[in-house]
């Protein structure tokens, strides 16, 4: 996404969670921050232009991996999710006598995606005027969002630590 909304004063939860047992850290805050990524996601469906509604459907949560985590900055055993537009898939060339002759057989290319325009609804043309429905949808929903994560999060520990006995 060519914007990036960061969510700030989650910092006194994030070094609780550091000072948690290993393997309390990750599930609890993936299923917070995946939640609290839903509810942008639902807004930001609500607010899409509809022609047949294949766009809404296109408007995803995604957890990044590994390599996409630690060039986000996050460091190690951080998290980090994005609600996005899917729009298209990586794919390999096929073995066929044209691909061979140009020597890119299994090879990977970026497949375009049906809903690649969606760029050009949320930051306009210039001969479109912009129609945003992501940024908008994160901007009013940012702080509930927020809220969200915090609550969850606790309610995730709390179930986890009663479940091994803790107090």
């Amino acid at each position: 996404m060519a914007e990036q909304i960061e969510i700030h004063g989650l910092d006194g939860l994030l070094s609780s969670l550091k000072a948690l047992p290993v393997e309390l850290q990750g599930k609890p805050l993936q299923t917070a921050l995946r939640r609290g990524g839903n509810l942008i996601r639902d807004a930001a469906r609500a607010r899409v232009p509809r022609a047949s509604g294949f766009l809404a459907t296109q408007i995803v949560v995604r957890r990044a991996n590994a390599r996409n985590r630690n060039k986000a900055g996050v460091g190690p055993g951080g998290e980090y999710f994005t609600v996005g537009v899917k729009t298209g898939k990586r794919a390999k060339y096929a073995n066929t006598k044209r691909n061979r002759r140009q020597r890119r057989v299994g090879k990977v290319y970026v497949q375009a995606g049906w809903a690649s325009y969606w760029r050009y609804l949320e930051f306009g043309t210039k001969k479109m005027a912009a129609k945003p429905f992501l940024t908008p949808a994160a901007e009013a929903n940012g702080p509930q969002a927020a809220q969200l994560i915090v609550d969850q999060t606790r309610a995730s520990i709390d179930r986890v630590m009663k479940a091994r006995g803790w107090k």
